[in-house]
Formats: C-alpha cells, structure tokens, sequence
C-alpha cells in the first residue's frame, strides 16, 4: 500500500512539474519571420534593390530586439521597434548595393532576440547581378599602379553592349575631381563596344580608391560603376 501512494506521489509530482516546465515555456517570447530566404531576382550593377523581412512575436511573453547585422557593408537594415508584444509585429527595411558586383550573389540578415529558443534568426538574400555595359574581360577595376603625385596618367578600358539594344552614354559622375573621362564615341550597338579613356592626376601620397559612374540612357541600368585605384608615391 505505502508502495502504491510513493507511485501515485511521484507520478502527481511529475505532472505538476510537467505543467509547471509547459507553463513557463508558453510564457516566453518566440520569434517568427515570414521568410528566411529571399530571392531579389535580376540586379543591374549599381543598383539598389529593397526587400522586407516581417517578424511577429507569437509567444506569450515581450520580444526584445537585440539587434540586426548583416554580412556586408553593402547591405543595410532598418532596426524594427525595440520590443514586440505578444502578436506584434514589425518590419525591417532591407537595401543591398550591388555597386561593384557581379554574378551571383548571396547575403545575411541576422536578428537577435531574447527568443531562449532562436537567440538568432538569420535570412539570406540572394540575387544575379547583371550589366548592360560590361567591361571586356570582365575588369570590374581599373588598377594604375604606382603613380608620382602631380603626374597625370591616361588608361583605356573597353565595355561591350551586351544590352540587345542601342545604348547612349550621356556623361559620367565621379567621386574625385582628380579624374576625368574622355569619350570617343557615345553611341554603341547592340553586341558591339566602346572604348573610353580615363584620365587621372595623382594629388597625395596614400592608396586612392574611386567611383566613377558611366550614365547612360538605359532605364535598366543607367549608372555603370567603375572603380579606379593606384598608390600616390613621392616623385623621384
């Protein structure tokens, strides 16, 4: 007899301690996103495309929003609020800049929360990055090397239209007055190429790293980044 109450007693304390663990576990925060993979599709090289990532708080206690990193500088987000109530939810504003890549491509959200389950939740981007004016061979850099600062230095790259269509180059924008683009024609045929000159004065002793921007009269890709570096050394 006094065997069977000891199994009834910790048989009843097992259970107490099973809706003691359960309740305990449904009072706490639980993150949830509408998508952990988002596909940003085709990319022309130097644009930015946005995506939005939805989290909800489907547990029964606060979420708190540690924080939100992403894997590249070239990938930004939106902090949400800072806490979700139970079934709150907010959004995070996502914008990657594809300036200077090209392929394929794969980047990462990561949101920490107090979530005791999913501290972290991550979401990968991913996406093509194309061009309509692609530099032949595929340099996506132009390197000049070391150059004395004062000297002027010239070097040609040529771009092929690999749009389908007529492209217009109309100008160009650049990061540094220090360097100017020559244009010797500013028309080119579908599958045919171009060549431009770009001009550059050395003006500090120090690595120098530029962006120029090719505009264009496509509506898909009417910025064409360029980049442009060399080392500024003292003269001889």
């Amino acid at each position: 007899m006094a065997e069977f109450s000891m199994i009834r007693f910790r048989s009843a304390f097992l259970f107490a301690a099973t809706v003691a663990i359960t309740g305990v576990g449904l009072c706490q925060p639980k993150i949830s996103v509408d998508k952990t993979r988002i596909d940003m599709g085709v990319i022309y090289n130097g644009e930015t495309k946005k995506a939005r990532i939805v989290i909800k708080n489907i547990g029964r206690d606060s979420l708190k929003i540690v924080g939100v990193t992403t894997s590249c500088g070239c990938t930004t987000a939106k902090r949400p609020k800072d806490y979700l109530r139970r079934g709150e939810q907010d959004a995070i504003e996502v914008e990657f800049n594809s300036t200077g890549f090209r392929g394929r491509i794969e980047k990462h959200v990561s949101i920490t929360t107090n979530d005791p389950v999913a501290y972290t939740t991550e979401v990968t981007l991913v996406g093509d990055v194309i061009e309509e004016l692609q530099p032949v061979g595929n340099a996506s850099v132009i390197w000049l090397g070391a150059v004395p600062i004062g000297k002027e230095v010239t070097q040609s790259v040529t771009f092929k239209n690999v749009s389908g269509k007529v492209m217009t180059l109309t100008g160009y924008t650049s990061s540094s007055p220090d360097i100017t683009v020559l244009f010797g024609q500013r028309t080119v045929l579908p599958a045919d190429t171009i060549r431009l000159s770009f001009k550059v004065t050395s003006k500090k002793n120090d690595y120098v790293s530029e962006q120029v921007f090719l505009v264009t009269d496509s509506k898909r890709q009417p910025k064409v980044p360029v980049r442009v570096t060399l080392i500024g050394v003292n003269p001889n």
